[in-house]
């Protein structure tokens, strides 16, 4: 007979309660039974009995099965014995390339689920549908730790449903809006995924969707082996595998590039859109699916407006605040339970948010890749069951409370090697000679931020954002500039402020591109090589030139401050240069100032400095001077020191560079005395600089 159409709207239990739908009677379950269910052209289906899968291209009758219900379906892979294309019997009811093919009655196949249609479809995350008999909203939230604002949303949503179910009923009209949402968070482990599963069971319960399953997909997932103009089919298969539920895309904002072409994310957006439309304006319960979009506020608000096709879609927006250290504490408790572990009896509530917030401290500011929320929990417990594993080892322990008990020192990270590790990083720091007013704003800036982290583990937090740690060192070439730098980058992750430590040396050409439009992306390239570290922009001047007209220079540069200000908290930016023309480059650009609040002053090194820079120089080759050579050495040191030599380019002569490239020349020297001296030479002799080697050595 004709196949059966399904009846899309959902009449109501007494008083508004769940939708009759979900409580089938014995007469409904048996009609279940006896019909089949509908198929339609674009479903995926499996002919029974066999492997072959396609989709259906026409359901209908047929003359050649005697005016009897027929299917035809496109297989996946051609047949061996057959060249059908969809004609049969000189009758045609939809065309495919020959061989593939098929006709079959209803009772020879069966429908696949959406999510097991392709193979790329079952690589998807699918979480399954809640038991909607047993969803209880007010149980599920009381079980939800955190997350006030996002609470507040569901109720409303729950509110907004029956509401509008009461309306539908008094006017008689089944005609709703679709459901979606937008979720704003900030950062990874905020918790969409278990509020997306929560929604879903919310939404089936009242009947908005017919199964409450999650599909989560980020832009890979979602365009996976997509090139271009392939992405809207591929879209179709995703939202097919999300129909009756929900389909979360995390990370939305990346869906689309919004500083460069992006051909496929255009689509894909383009694609969204049009399956957003076909459920706009007024609707029938259950839609065919809910859209989830999650993504990093800010980036994510900015996704929404410039693509009102899925902002203008969104029903109401989540916002997941960042969790406080007690409800972190509180997740690790349960995780470490789930995980058939047990803490220690010393272990409550407030001891253990203690170890949660030194642990947050030591995170630093939150960059992107440090771990928050219940990431963090769970990196707490991944770390603590590691440290736990080596103790029980080292005791030879059996017991079931010995193997899966959690003690504080489980929790605790390597402070001392953090100590150990600032320690080392401000005994280099004494070992550069001189820059005496250097050092002391070094360990004074280092003794503010170890006072700020000791706060913060206390859980005392001023409204501050904290200390700016950007800084600018002024002096001439070879005073210690980049030293420094490397000696600031190893103490800020030794306290926890940067998670790698690395430090990236740039300078103009680093930064500027030779075309228009080029110089954003190279700079920005440049700070995202440095991100968890230290960026050091040697010769910073030189960006905006000695007349302030270079449009090249000014564009890195004002890239540059707008991302210090985007990635404030997993970076740390170091311009360097001359003394005055570093002045002149802060007078140039009123947010470089305000930004870089931190100036050192490198001041030249004075003879009796080089001299011993000088020495450590020639220790690290195992070489010497003899008396006389020493002498020799701070002679030319004391002219090369002397005001006249200090003008102009000679502001490069009286430091360390200057000592290297003399001592470089002393070896060569060195080197040609010995060879005229003879073939016997003494260990002595072969370490040993004597003051003839620094004839010429000065330039």
């Amino acid at each position: 007979g004709p196949p059966v159409v399904p009846v899309r709207s959902v009449s109501r239990g007494p008083g508004g309660g769940a939708p009759l739908s979900s409580r089938p009677s014995a007469g409904q379950e048996l009609g279940s039974t006896l019909n089949p269910k509908s198929m339609y052209v674009g479903d995926r289906v499996k002919l029974k009995g066999s492997s072959r899968a396609g989709e259906i291209m026409y359901v209908g009758s047929a003359q050649f099965a005697g005016g009897d219900t027929v299917v035809g379906i496109k297989l996946d892979e051609k047949r061996s014995q057959s060249d059908c294309d969809g004609k049969y019997k000189n009758e045609r009811y939809f065309r495919c390339t020959a061989g593939y093919g098929i006709y079959q009655t209803k009772d020879e196949i069966e429908l696949m689920a959406s999510e097991q249609s392709d193979e790329d479809i079952r690589a998807l995350q699918v979480s399954p549908a809640p038991d909607a008999a047993a969803f209880d909203l007010d149980a599920e939230l009381e079980r939800l730790v955190g997350l006030a604002e996002v609470k507040d949303s569901l109720r409303h949503t729950r509110n907004f449903i029956e509401v509008q179910r009461r309306r539908m009923s008094v006017t008689k009209d089944d005609a709703a809006r679709a459901l979606h949402f937008a979720f704003m968070h900030g950062g990874a482990g905020s918790g969409i995924s278990a509020v997306s599963q929560l929604l879903g069971g919310l939404l089936l319960k009242l009947g908005v969707l017919a199964s409450g399953h999650v599909v989560e997909v980020t832009r890979k997932e979602l365009l996976a082996g997509c090139s271009g103009g392939d992405v809207d089919a591929r879209v179709k298969k995703v939202v097919r595998a999300a129909e009756g539920g929900v389909l979360l895309i995390a990370d939305a904002e990346n869906l689309k590039e919004s500083e460069r072409s992006d051909r496929v994310g255009e689509e894909a957006v383009v694609a969204l859109g049009k399956q957003l439309d076909s459920m706009r304006g007024a609707t029938e319960w259950p839609q065919r699916f809910c859209l989830v979009c999650a993504g990093k506020r800010g980036v994510f608000q900015s996704f929404l407006t410039e693509q009102p096709n899925i902002g203008s879609a969104v029903f109401a927006k989540l916002e997941f605040s960042d969790l406080a250290a007690m409800d972190i504490a509180r997740i690790l408790r349960r995780i470490v339970e789930e995980n058939k572990f047990q803490l220690a009896e010393e272990l409550g509530d407030e001891r253990l948010e203690v170890l949660v917030r030194r642990r947050m401290a030591r995170g630093g500011g939150g960059g992107d890749g440090a771990a928050k929320n219940v990431r963090l929990a769970k990196a707490m417990l991944e770390e603590a069951v590691s440290r736990q594993t080596d103790r029980v080892w080292a005791k030879e322990t059996l017991s079931l409370n010995g193997l899966t008990v959690l003690v504080e020192d489980d929790f605790v990270d390597k402070a001392k090697d953090q100590t150990e590790a600032a320690e080392a990083a401000l005994r280099k720091l004494d070992s550069v000679v001189g820059l005496k007013p250097v050092k002391e704003m070094v360990r004074s800036l280092y003794a503010q931020l170890l006072v700020e982290q000791q706060k913060r583990e206390m859980g005392i937090e001023g409204r501050g954002a904290g200390a700016t740690l950007h800084m600018v060192f002024e002096g001439n070439p070879g005073t210690g500039k980049t030293t420094v730098a490397r000696v600031v980058a190893d103490l800020l992750k030794a306290l926890g402020l940067l998670r790698t430590g690395h430090l990236v040396e740039a300078d103009r050409s680093s930064l500027v591109a030779g075309y228009t439009g080029q110089t954003a992306l190279k700079t920005k390239a440049v700070v995202e090589s440095a991100l968890g570290g230290v960026l050091f922009v040697d010769e910073a001047y030189a960006l905006v030139g000695e007349d302030g007209k270079d449009s090249f220079g000014k564009e890195a540069l004002d890239t540059l401050i707008k991302l210090v200000e985007d990635y404030r908290t997993d970076l740390v930016v170091i311009i360097a240069g001359y003394t005055a023309e570093m002045g002149k480059l802060l007078d140039s650009n009123p947010g470089l100032r305000s930004r870089f609040p931190n100036v050192m002053g490198f001041p030249d090194y004075t003879p009796d400095e080089l001299l011993e820079i000088a020495d450590q120089m020639l220790l690290q080759d195992v070489l010497y001077m003899s008396d006389a050579a020493s002498q020799r050495l701070k002679s030319l040191l004391a002219d090369l020191a002397s005001p006249d030599k200090l003008q102009g380019d000679g502001r490069a002569s009286g430091n360390g560079r200057a000592v290297r490239n003399i001592l470089e020349r002393a070896r060569r020297n060195q080197a040609m005395r010995l060879q005229n001296g003879g073939p016997k030479l003494n260990k002595e002799e072969l370490c040993t600089l004597q003051p003839e080697d620094f004839n010429g050595c000065v330039i």
